[in-house]
């Protein structure tokens, strides 16, 4: 049987349009050559949401994409509206989230996702000075037996694009940890079952996107910092996004096999 190029669905959890786009931009350079994406917002309430099986229907793996809109924490008090905000839509997300697990669903969070996952299962989302960073940051991979899918190809130590102030508390409940930044990013990259991953970097990010972003929006690095001084274009971990749409293709294809 001829197999098709699979179907991924991005969830983008982002309400500034420019962010919107230039988040599409990243994901589609890496994808569109191995898939077809599309994306739809965490913010649709057009959306049903609480039929996750129908949602996910036509799709063969699901990416849950960052955000710099939502924080969990974020250092900021509970009333605030980012916060609040979030937590209206962690709940929006809650039903795809526990059909994800229930089924093992080809999964990649990133960033703002892999805290949503995370979160799911029981670990706290903190605002933590030592982890929270906007720089490029040396990660190492764990060995696991049976387990380097997402990472093939990729070095033990690699460097990854991180923007965040959160960081998840501990591994969380039922979680591998598949990689690690040291104190500065204890819970790099997960693993929940078999194929459901996240990272707290940004692995669809190359030099010339942070780059971008950082000229889009003022403020994006801390006060006196420069993108040269704080991010390296070397060594991007962009194989991982094409790592995991090989994986979904691994799955889609024994599936689509046993249906014939």
């Amino acid at each position: 049987m001829p197999y098709m190029v699979p179907v991924i669905l991005v969830v983008q959890s982002r309400s500034n349009g420019v962010a919107i786009n230039l988040e599409k931009m990243s994901i589609q350079r890496e994808l569109d050559a191995l898939a077809t994406v599309v994306f739809v917002s965490a913010l649709d309430t057009n959306i049903s949401w609480t039929e996750p099986a129908l949602l996910l229907k036509n799709y063969d793996g699901l990416i849950l994409g960052g955000s710099g809109d939502f924080d969990f924490d974020g250092g900021r008090l509970t009333s605030d509206p980012a916060r609040q905000a979030t937590t209206e839509l962690t709940g929006r997300l809650a039903p795809l989230l526990e059909y994800v697990f229930d089924t093992d669903f080809p999964t990649l969070g990133i960033c703002f996702g892999h805290q949503l996952l995370g979160a799911f299962r029981g670990a706290q989302v903190v605002n933590d000075s030592n982890q929270m960073k906007t720089r490029s940051h040396i990660v190492s991979k764990i060995a696991i037996a049976g387990d380097t899918s997402i990472f093939t190809g990729m070095p033990t130590d690699f460097l990854a694009h991180y923007v965040h102030k959160d960081a998840l508390d501990r591994v969380p409940d039922g979680a591998v940890l598949l990689a690690c930044g040291g104190a500065a990013c204890q819970v790099s990259a997960l693993r929940y079952k078999r194929n459901i991953y996240s990272t707290q970097f940004h692995p669809e990010l190359t030099f010339a996107d942070v780059e971008r972003r950082v000229n889009t929006f003022p403020g994006y690095l801390p006060p006196g910092e420069t993108v040269g001084a704080t991010f390296t274009p070397m060594g991007d971990c962009t194989a991982l996004m094409r790592n995991f749409i090989t994986h979904v293709e691994q799955i889609a294809t024994v599936i689509s096999k046993v249906r014939a």
